[in-house]
């Protein structure tokens, strides 16, 4: 039920309408996921439909333009997503560099947090070159604390294969050339 109160009060306090790319765009998608629309308005206030930088202007050559919006300033809280990773998406900046360093992460079917308890890690480029990152699925009955260690500075991109756990696609998506160790915790796959 909360979780539902927090949803109407933000619905209900913001021009969600103006907000989405489609007039009669949905909150609440297939099989009552959520679509970007209501993640984005959770996450920034705003409703819009896209998790890139700014708007994006589509000229089909006739009179009027469609526009796509996306993330118009630098979020509080950032978004990492394995959609990315393949391809489906540009996660902007605004959204990777974060004020506070925690990314929600969308990863296959369900979203869950990272984190790093120092504030100015994301000001400092040399505090980016090895640090931990905490990470949290509230799905996952999670007992343990599980502590990421990421290591940036290799030259090269990882190779990956099918076994390569999709939170380290995730962190790629933001630092490439990252190494993850899992600080002897199991994967998660």
């Amino acid at each position: 039920m909360g979780m539902r109160l927090v949803v109407w009060e933000c619905a209900l306090c913001c021009s969600i309408r103006q907000d989405m790319d489609e007039k009669e765009g949905k909150l609440m998608g297939a099989h009552n996921y959520c679509t970007q629309d209501i993640v984005n308005l959770l996450m920034t206030g705003l409703a819009v439909s896209n998790v890139f930088d700014g708007n994006l202007d589509l000229d089909s050559g006739g009179s009027s333009k469609h526009v796509l919006k996306g993330i118009p300033e630098q979020s509080e809280v950032g978004l990492l997503s394995l959609f990315e990773y393949y391809g489906a998406c540009t996660v902007g900046g605004h959204y990777k560099e974060p004020v506070l360093p925690i990314w929600v992460v969308c990863s296959e079917s369900h979203f869950t947090v990272l984190f790093n308890l120092q504030r100015n890690l994301l000001k400092d480029r040399q505090l980016e070159k090895r640090f931990d990152l905490h990470y949290y699925d509230g799905l996952a009955n999670q007992q343990e604390p599980i502590r990421l260690t990421i290591d940036t500075t290799r030259d090269s991109v990882p190779d990956h294969d099918d076994l390569t756990p999709p939170l380290e696609l995730c962190i790629r998506t933001k630092w490439v050339t990252a190494t993850v160790s899992w600080n002897n915790t199991e994967p998660l796959l």
